[in-house]
């Protein structure tokens, strides 16, 4: 019977000094660390600041990123099909702005007969422009990387000559060029090529 009131005095003791460590801890941070209770506010409250700037600029920047989004995804549904009605005036001014920033003189222009397509409507033009060769060929280049719905489908050179019969350094270029768009609700359908 003694050594089980000892192990139970035992165990009343390690338990009291536990519930002692545990309250002098409690005043300690309540009572004596007072002093650290506004600093810590301070510091929470400048994090808690912090962190709503941080998720405010992330709400903006995914904004933005929607915006651009479906900007992208207007584009990407647009590219790819044919103008309802092909620009030819802004083709045409842009072609003689090319020409003029190649050294070339525009010496005509003119509208061919259009031809159309099952969908789509091509519009055809003859232009004729003068310059030296290198000129002629960085021209074409600008052509060819324009975003226009158009394609030079006939392209030939000649040499001019001189008064006494001799080449010059100048050509002529000879080009069809054909604007593509979707055909106007009032075009006839092409006409069918069935066997009979």
């Amino acid at each position: 019977m003694r050594r089980h009131g000892s192990s139970l005095l035992a165990i009343d003791i390690t338990g009291g000094f536990i519930v002692a460590a545990c309250a002098a801890s409690i005043v300690w941070l309540t009572v004596l660390r007072e002093d650290r209770a506004p600093a810590m506010i301070r510091e929470l409250s400048k994090n808690t600041t912090a962190t709503r700037n941080e998720i405010a600029k992330a709400k903006t920047q995914r904004d933005e990123q929607q915006a651009l989004l479906t900007t992208r995804r207007g584009e990407l549904a647009n590219r790819g099909q044919l103008p309802e009605q092909s620009p030819v005036e802004a083709y045409f001014q842009t072609l003689a702005r090319l020409a003029a920033q190649n050294r070339l003189q525009v010496r005509g222009q003119g509208p061919l007969s259009p031809r159309t397509y099952p969908g789509m409507l091509e519009q055809r033009f003859s232009y004729e422009v003068a310059g030296s060769l290198p000129d002629l060929a960085r021209f074409l280049s600008a052509i060819e990387s324009s975003d226009a719905w158009a394609d030079v489908s006939f392209f030939k050179i000649e040499t001019v000559r001189g008064a006494a019969g001799s080449d010059s350094a100048e050509r002529t270029a000879l080009l069809t060029l054909s604007l593509f768009s979707a055909p106007r609700a009032d075009e006839p359908p092409p006409p069918s090529t069935s066997r009979g």
